[in-house]
């Protein structure tokens, strides 16, 4: 009985340490994707902070020209948000193996963003009672698709390294 018992224990602390090595190694590599994420991710909170930087700056320059600041900080902020669910979900199809996965997370990306701009312009419109500020929804229109072009830069860097890997 005592020798069923050691045997046993030798097992099961054998598992406990697979287990326990095998989790560690786990914890590094999301650790490691989670950091190689943030790192692709840098130029677009530099740009996010770069645009809020300007709104605030020049926002006397830019009332003048009759842009609503407040607007742009907002829609600013939203679509970094978008931006970053949207790089999330593409980063992930881009690393898997499935070519379908990688479909998927760019389909997904783009109708999230399109039904968050949608919403957002909606809301907006509602608020304001139709009277909407058209230089501020440009100027957004144009950040978006500087934030896509920055986004689309860094997942081709992603998928160029992974090639070549």
């Amino acid at each position: 009985m005592v020798q069923f018992f050691f045997s046993f224990a030798r097992v099961a602390f054998a598992f406990a340490d697979h287990y326990w090595s095998h989790n560690q190694n786990h914890k590094r590599h999301f650790q490691k994707m989670i950091q190689s994420l943030f790192k692709k991710f840098i130029p677009i909170t530099g740009l996010f902070l770069l645009i809020n930087l300007v709104a605030f700056i020049f926002e006397p320059s830019l009332r003048e020209y009759g842009f609503n600041v407040g607007f742009l900080i907002v829609a600013n902020a939203i679509l970094f948000i978008i931006t970053f669910l949207g790089f999330y979900m593409q980063t992930k199809g881009v690393r898997s193996a499935n070519i379908n996965a990688f479909v998927r997370g760019v389909y997904s990306s783009l109708l999230v963003k399109m039904f968050v701009v949608v919403g957002a312009i909606l809301i907006y419109i509602l608020m304001m009672g139709g009277a909407v500020n058209t230089p501020s929804i440009l100027a957004s229109m144009g950040i978006y698709l500087v934030y896509t072009t920055v986004e689309v830069v860094q997942l081709m860097k992603i998928a160029r390294r992974k090639n070549d890997a």
